[in-house]
């Protein structure tokens, strides 16, 4: 059973944000690009996974759950899917490798072979998954469950796979062979029932933190001056609609709404700062009204915090305060 579903990733929500916002000109924009089309890709990976998952069906009880933040002795950490059976607890790593890999022992290296035969060394996800499978036998034994942790790796793309006398330590799996693969496994001890293992995917979904990224603009080193300000017309994309006759008015294309003012505060916080006064958000919106902007802040899903010159408003995400992640 499905117990947690995948969401867009923040730092995704807060590049697509910074990008749109970014001039063209700007020495950073080749980068937020970059890193922005990374984010599309493996995100888009995990999404292809999901739905490959969905012809997992096992005669066994067992839980799903799809990108997880836990906290344990101080260490936070991510995995982009578990799966609990009555024998054994599974980590998931997605990988969005495309091109060829090479796959090489002693050292452990993912080499990305281009078509014009460059190469280029990959971030080891052996060593993620060991670090990850490290964090959680230590979150597992603070709650008291002792169960075995396996592992597997999956690559999103069906390329080529080349492994130079390489006996690795965990499985790697294209995403159309991973449902039937794991329905596969054998239960060779049945340490949970069906009740244990509802109770331990709740435990994991309680638990799980929201990751926060924000302010993007403090990770690329980016002056705020420099992000364009004013409420970007959802219907053709243009910055720059005006607040009349109590909703906002596209001039380019003539959509008007009531609400475009929401995704425009959420990208204050996204990209600026943690928290919003009224005449930041004038500044932001490009509101001259300052009895204006405290109605639409009074109507915002914020916490204002303060009173008179000191008042401000935060955002909570998700309903909880957002945690750093390492």
């Amino acid at each position: 059973m499905l117990y947690k579903n995948r969401t867009m990733p923040n730092d995704l929500q807060g590049l697509i944000a910074l990008d749109k916002r970014l001039p063209n000109h700007h020495d950073k924009k080749h980068a937020v690009q970059k890193e922005l089309y990374n984010c599309e890709a493996g995100y888009k990976g995990e999404l292809e996974f999901d739905k490959a998952m969905l012809d997992f069906e096992p005669d066994y009880p067992y839980a799903l759950l799809h990108d997880l933040y836990l906290h344990t002795e101080g260490n936070y950490f991510q995995i982009d899917s578990l799966l609990i059976t009555p024998s054994a607890i599974t980590i998931i790593e997605v990988k969005n490798f495309a091109n060829k890999t090479v796959i090489t022992e002693n050292p452990t290296q993912f080499i990305k072979v281009y078509r014009n035969g460059d190469r280029k060394v990959l971030k080891n996800p052996i060593e993620e998954v060991q670090r990850k499978t490290k964090h959680l036998k230590n979150w597992l034994a603070q709650h008291n469950i002792q169960i075995p942790i396996d592992s597997l790796i999956i690559f999103t793309h069906t390329n080529e796979l080349v492994f130079e006398n390489a006996q690795l330590p965990v499985k790697i799996l294209f995403t159309y062979e991973a449902a039937d693969y794991l329905a596969a496994q054998p239960i060779t001890e049945h340490i949970l029932d069906k009740p244990a293992i509802q109770h331990l995917a709740m435990k994991f979904k309680n638990q799980h933190k929201t990751y926060n990224p924000f302010p993007l603009l403090n990770i690329y080193n980016i002056n705020p001056q420099d992000i364009s300000t004013g409420v970007i017309c959802p219907a053709c994309n243009k910055i720059g609609m005006r607040w009349e006759k109590r909703k906002w008015n596209c001039k380019k294309c003539g959509h008007t709404s009531k609400s475009e003012h929401a995704q425009t505060i959420k990208e204050w916080f996204m990209l600026i700062h943690p928290q919003i006064t009224n005449r930041q958000l004038r500044y932001f919106l490009q509101l001259p009204s300052r009895h204006v902007a405290q109605t639409l802040l009074a109507k915002s899903n914020l916490q204002l915090r303060g009173e008179k010159r000191a008042a401000h408003y935060i955002l909570q995400i998700d309903g909880k305060s957002p945690i750093p992640i390492e």
